[in-house]
C-alpha cells in the first residue's frame, strides 16, 4: 500500500548531522573545502576531461533566514517533525524565491499513482481538482511534497520508481538521459536539473580517485523532507546509471543514513548492489570508468534542445530577481516583436535608469548585452531544430536584419553556419556536440 504511512516513518534515527547549524558541519573533514566552495558560489567544475559538480543554493535564501536559523535551530528542529512542518520551514528560508515557478515534475507521477487525492493540495494555492498543473510555485511544490509525506508511504513510492518501466523525472531531465552523448554528461545534466527543482537540497557530484561519488546534503537540520527527497534522488540516478550501464551493477555502492530503518528495507532491497550505512548524507558511488559509457539513443540535436532547456530551467529558479526582471524583457521582445532589445528600452520597460539596471547586472556579473546574447543563442538552438522554421524566417525571429549577419553570429555560437548544423542534424550524422553544450552553457 502507498496511501497511509505508518507513524514509524517520523522517527528515524539520523546521523548527528541533523543535529548542527554551521554549514561546514554537515561533512567530515575531508569534504570540508568542497562544501565551502558550494556555499560561494552556484556553478561546476571540471576535473581533468570530465565533469564534476557543485551546484549551490545557498543564493536562494535569504540572509536574514540564514541568521534566524542559526539562533533557533536547537529549539525549532525535532526530527519527528511532520512533513508540512519541514516543508514551511524551507519555504521560509526561501523568502521571496519561493514563489518562482518549477515543472512539476516527478510530483506528476506520485500524483498519478496516488490517483490524485484531495488532500494533496491541501495548504496550496492550487484549487483545481485532478493532475497538478505542469508548474507550480516552488512553495507549492514543497507543500505538496509534505502533504505526501503525512499522508502516504513514502517509501512505496521510492520503491515503484526503482521499478517502473523508465525513470521517474522530468522532461528535461529525460531529454537529456535519451539523448547525451555519455553517462558522464547525463548524470551532470541530471544533477542540474535535481538542484534547480529542489534548492532546499544540496547535491553534490565528485571524482575521487577512480570513484564518482553523487550525494544529497540537508543544507540545514531537517528530517522526513530530507528523507524522501534523498531517497527519490537516490533512486533517480540509480535508474539513470542502469538505462545507460546495465552490467555489473553489483560495482555501484549506496550509503543510506537509512540503512537500519525497518520501514525502508522493501526500498532498499531494490537496489541491485551494496547498501551500506551513512554518517553523513545519502550518496551512490559508481567506478569512474563508467562515466565514459556511450550513449547509443545520443542525438545531437535533441541534446543541444536539453541542454538549452536546462539553462533556461536554471534562468528561472536560480537566477536573482533582478536580472530575471531584465532577461523576462529580453525574452519578450524576442519572442513576440522579434526584435534586439535595446538598454533604453529595457530602462523604459522596468520604470529604472540604464545606469540603473547596468549597476545591478554588474553585481551579478553579467551584462545587458550578454543576456541578450544567450537568449538569441538558446533560440536559435531551438529554431534551427524546427524543420519547419525556415533559416530566413529563423535570422528574422532572431532579430537578424539579413542572413549573413544571422551566420556570422550563429557560427560565432556553435562553430558552423545554421544550415551545415541542421543539415547534419537532419541525416542524424555523426556531429560533434555544438561548443557551449557539452557541460554547462
Amino acid at each position: 500500500m502507498i496511501l497511509r504511512q505508518r507513524a514509524a516513518h517520523d522517527h528515524c534515527h539520523c546521523s548527528p548531522i541533523f543535529g548542527q547549524i554551521t554549514p561546514l558541519a554537515l561533512l567530515h573533514t575531508r569534504e570540508a573545502i568542497t562544501i565551502t566552495c558550494l556555499f560561494i558560489h552556484l556553478g561546476f567544475y571540471c576535473l581533468g576531461d570530465r565533469i564534476a559538480g557543485l551546484w549551490d543554493t545557498t543564493a536562494m535564501f535569504d540572509p536574514l533566514d540564514w541568521r534566524s536559523l542559526q539562533v533557533t535551530a536547537d529549539t525549532a528542529f525535532d526530527l519527528a517533525r511532520t512533513g508540512r512542518a519541514d516543508a514551511e520551514f524551507a519555504i521560509s528560508m526561501l523568502g521571496t524565491k519561493a514563489q518562482k515557478q518549477v515543472p512539476t515534475a516527478t510530483a506528476l507521477h506520485f500524483g498519478q499513482w496516488l490517483d490524485w487525492p484531495e488532500w494533496l493540495r491541501d495548504g496550496t494555492s492550487l484549487t483545481d481538482p485532478g493532475p497538478l498543473p505542469a508548474k507550480v510555485s516552488m512553495a507549492d511544490d514543497l507543500i505538496i511534497i509534505g502533504n505526501i509525506i503525512d499522508n502516504a508511504d513514502y517509501f512505496a513510492l521510492v520503491e515503484r520508481m526503482l521499478t517502473s518501466p523508465r525513470p521517474v523525472i522530468g522532461t528535461t531531465g529525460a531529454l537529456s538521459l535519451l539523448h547525451a552523448p555519455d553517462l558522464g554528461l547525463a548524470l551532470a545534466s541530471l544533477v542540474r536539473a535535481m538542484a534547480a527543482q529542489n534548492p532546499f537540497v544540496l547535491i553534490h557530484i565528485e571524482e575521487r580517485g577512480d570513484v564518482v561519488d553523487v550525494a544529497f546534503l540537508p543544507p540545514w537540520p531537517m528530517g522526513p523532507l530530507f528523507r524522501f527527497t534523498a531517497s527519490a534522488g537516490l533512486a533517480v540516478i540509480y535508474r539513470a546509471v542502469e538505462s545507460l550501464h546495465c552490467n555489473d551493477l553489483g560495482a555501484m555502492v549506496i550509503e543510506t543514513h537509512l540503512h537500519d530503518f525497518p520501514a525502508a528495507q522493501p526500498m532498499l532491497a531494490r537496489y541491485d548492489c551494496r547498501v551500506i550505512p551513512s554518517t553523513g548524507g545519502d550518496c551512490l558511488r559508481f567506478p569512474r570508468a563508467w562515466l565514459d559509457t556511450p550513449n547509443p539513443h545520443h542525438d545531437a540535436m535533441l541534446w543541444a534542445v536539453a541542454q538549452t532547456k536546462l539553462s533556461a530551467l536554471e534562468n528561472e529558479t536560480g537566477e536573482p530577481d533582478d536580472v530575471a526582471a531584465v532577461r523576462a524583457f529580453i525574452v519578450q521582445m524576442l519572442m513576440c516583436e522579434h526584435r534586439v532589445p535595446r538598454l533604453k528600452q529595457a530602462a523604459a520597460h522596468l520604470n529604472q535608469s540604464g545606469r540603473t539596471i547596468v549597476r545591478q547586472l554588474a553585481r551579478h556579473d553579467v551584462s545587458f548585452h550578454a543576456l541578450v546574447e544567450q537568449e538569441r543563442k538558446a533560440r536559435a538552438i531551438l529554431l534551427i531544430a524546427d524543420q519547419s522554421v525556415s533559416l530566413a524566417q529563423a535570422a528574422r525571429l532572431l532579430g537578424f536584419s539579413d542572413m549573413s549577419s544571422f551566420g556570422r553570429s550563429f557560427r560565432s555560437w556553435f562553430g558552423d553556419t545554421p544550415g551545415n548544423l541542421r543539415k547534419r542534424w537532419a541525416n542524424h550524422a555523426a556531429v560533434a556536440t555544438p561548443p557551449g553544450f557539452r557541460a554547462h552553457s
